[in-house]
């Protein structure tokens, strides 16, 4: 490296590539908010694969925060789950994030 060369500050895409880098995904899950701690102690089994928010967008809904890479994994867990409680996934869609 010269020392003209600028020194790259971060680390990871540029930030124009990082506005269209998908991290996390909202899954909206119906279930009665009871059973939530049931899903949350699944969760923590997996290695914490998710995060449990309360939704108020949906009545019933559960909104599942889950990184990107770890999108079917996660699905697939809560699919394996509605054995056990009585669910269903609504959507799912990419996190918006925080300024």
């Amino acid at each position: 490296m010269s020392a003209q060369e600028p020194i790259q500050k971060e680390i990871g895409p540029p930030e124009k590539d990082r506005e269209k880098e998908i991290l996390e995904y909202d899954i909206y899950v119906k279930m009665p908010v009871e059973e939530t701690h049931i899903l949350g102690y699944l969760a923590e089994a997996e290695e914490h694969i998710i995060n449990i928010r309360h939704s108020e967008l949906i009545d019933g809904a559960v909104k599942v925060i889950v990184p990107a890479l770890l999108l079917d994994e996660a699905l697939r867990m809560l699919e394996l789950v509605k054995e056990e409680l009585p669910l269903e996934i609504i959507r799912y869609e990419p996190n918006p994030g925080y300024p």
